[in-house]
């Protein structure tokens, strides 16, 4: 009795599914209307036992061999879709059980099923409206069963469940109770489970933009129209170039490429991002602020007029485009050794101080502008310390300069190096500042 009321109340709520599908505005579902293949694995349990869910416990008692189920499904509506499905199965001998008791021999199963399935999981709404990968279903219909010798009809219901991994490809899982209306010794009540592969095929009368215009017929299938305009959106087009205003990039402007007119590139034949046509230099690669012609190095010393302050005399970029003077042969007034009495030491020691390197780099630049020239490295200390003591730290200081000079590309032949201790001092040691300037060195051409 109690199965006698489960299934009415079953086909009661389909029936008041149904109706509620016929008086809804929305109840086709384009997306989904269409036909699924599926093809899968079964088990049937006829154990005798009342529990749908007793297969997890005695699974050896079922029937799992030679099993393979078939099903065509045709999806008409938002919620319904009818499906026949072909299964067939095995209980083992002296091993499967039916209705409680051990079958002596192989028992064949097959079953050719006919359902009506009512999609529920869009009455729920939020999430399940945001992930149409996941639909739950009851269904319910007749069957013809066919055990052993023996064979008879039965009614089926039971819930399902598709998981969609793509548009076309997803996995069915789904459970049926059969009632048997003819029951006989093989014949019985039991369970039906099966989990399947699905491929959805492709709606012929598919309507991506939902404007009523199937995409065949739709010259704007992704966009919404109305059947007027062949599915397009009916707007203007005001430039009559054939691009409705809404998808014409230029709107006002006649053109063909995406309602724009065609563009013809101009060539730069420089590479310097100015076009020939406004190129002064066309040839010759410039720049941008200088209409594409390179600025001027009348000297070509490699530093443009506008910053080279000797522009008709080559030089050097320290010096701001201009040579460094000659060096006179024997002179302490040199630029040179001016400029290398900026080489100072900390107090006791070789070590430069941190100021002391930009010297040395510009007294290496001056050094190569007379690559013939030999020159000597003075050392000289403050009288901080013994006289012998500061001979020697002087010819250290002297060493450390000439070994500076030749890492960085002098001629190791071309330099001498000589310390003079506290001998020639050119400041008051009795002051911080001046043995400061007294710990120096001078460099002198002496060829």
């Amino acid at each position: 009795m109690k199965k006698l009321a489960l299934l009415l109340f079953f086909i009661g709520g389909l029936v008041s599914a149904q109706a509620q599908e016929s008086i809804s505005t929305d109840s086709i579902n384009k997306t989904n209307k269409g036909l699924l293949l599926k093809l899968g694995l079964n088990l049937v349990d006829s154990t005798g036992k009342y529990n749908p869910f007793e297969f997890l416990s005695s699974f050896d008692e079922m029937a799992f061999s030679e099993n393979f189920n078939i099903e065509l499904e045709y999806r008409f509506s938002n919620s319904l879709s009818l499906s026949v499905a072909w299964s067939n199965n095995k209980w083992k001998a002296n091993k499967g059980r039916i209705d409680g008791a051990i079958i002596p021999s192989d028992v064949k199963y097959s079953a050719i099923d006919l359902d009506l399935k009512y999609y529920y999981n869009q009455s729920f709404g939020g999430w399940f409206d945001r992930n149409d990968w996941l639909e739950l279903y009851l269904h319910g219909g007749v069957g013809r069963v066919s055990q052993a010798d023996q064979s008879g009809m039965t009614l089926n219901v039971g819930p399902g469940v598709n998981i969609w991994f793509s548009d076309q490809f997803g996995l069915n899982l789904n459970g049926t109770g059969k009632w048997t209306l003819n029951k006989e010794e093989y014949n019985s009540n039991h369970f039906q489970y099966s989990t399947s592969l699905m491929y959805r095929f492709a709606s012929r009368d598919k309507d991506d933009d939902n404007d009523g215009v199937r995409n065949k017929m739709d010259d704007c299938p992704n966009v919404s129209g109305v059947a007027q305009n062949n599915g397009c959106p009916e707007e203007a087009d005001s430039d009559g170039d054939g691009v409705v205003d809404a998808m014409d990039k230029c709107p006002e402007a006649y053109g063909t490429d995406n309602g724009c007119p065609e563009v013809l590139m101009e060539a730069d034949t420089d590479g310097d991002s100015v076009l020939d046509s406004a190129d002064k230099c066309p040839k010759i690669k410039g720049l941008p602020t200088n209409n594409g012609c390179p600025l001027l190095d009348s000297d070509n010393d490699g530093i443009v007029d506008v910053a080279d302050k000797c522009p008709n005399v080559p030089g050097v970029e320290s010096n701001n485009g201009c040579p460094y003077e000659e060096i006179e042969i024997g002179s302490t007034k040199t630029n040179l050794n001016i400029v290398s009495k900026g080489i100072l030491f900390n107090s006791g020691n070789s070590n430069f101080r941190q100021e002391s390197y930009p010297v040395l780099i510009k007294v290496v630049e001056m050094m190569k502008q007379h690559p013939e020239a030999q020159f000597k490295i003075e050392g000289h200390t403050d009288s901080s310390g013994g006289y012998d003591s500061n001979k020697r730290l002087s010819q250290t200081r002297a060493n450390a300069v000439r070994n500076y000079l030749i890492s960085s590309g002098i001629p190791s032949e071309n330099l001498i190096a000589e310390g003079f201790g506290e001998t020639r001092q050119v400041a008051s040691n009795l002051t911080g500042e001046g043995r400061r300037l007294n710990r120096r060195v001078e460099i002198i051409r002496t060829k």
